[in-house]
């Protein structure tokens, strides 16, 4: 199966990740996992996925701080995935730089499809 990118699942939700992994890996997603803010900064460090899903609130940190951090030494896109569902925290989080927010609970095919349209943006940005 070809690889059609490299996603990273930030989320302290050990369930939700490996549920989340396994359907990204299923469509031909390279995937890797992160359950705090600390496990995410080291994958970083020794790779570049194409767009990280985040939580916002992580055991170590929070994904706002992170997202802030990472805006200028990244090229990946950034999705919240969140409990945060705040209109402040949906504006803050589009300040921030994200490409998508989405609220949980969340429909798992709209987030698929939104990663999808995200991947297919790239993909045609650097044709």
């Amino acid at each position: 199966m070809e690889n059609k990118g490299t996603i990273l699942l930030v989320d302290n939700d050990f369930y939700l990740n490996n549920m989340n992994q396994n359907e990204f890996y299923r469509r031909g997603y390279a995937v890797l996992t992160a359950t705090s803010y600390s496990e995410a900064r080291a994958i970083l460090n020794a790779t570049e996925p194409d767009i990280i899903i985040m939580e916002v609130i992580l055991p170590d940190g929070n994904g706002f701080n992170f997202c802030n951090e990472i805006s200028g030494n990244t090229e990946a896109s950034i999705v919240f995935l969140t409990v945060k569902s705040d209109k402040k925290d949906m504006i803050r989080g589009i300040k921030l730089g994200c490409d998508e927010y989405i609220q949980k609970p969340f429909c798992k095919d709209v987030m698929i499809a939104r990663v999808e349209a995200i991947m297919r943006r790239r993909t045609n940005f650097r044709k």
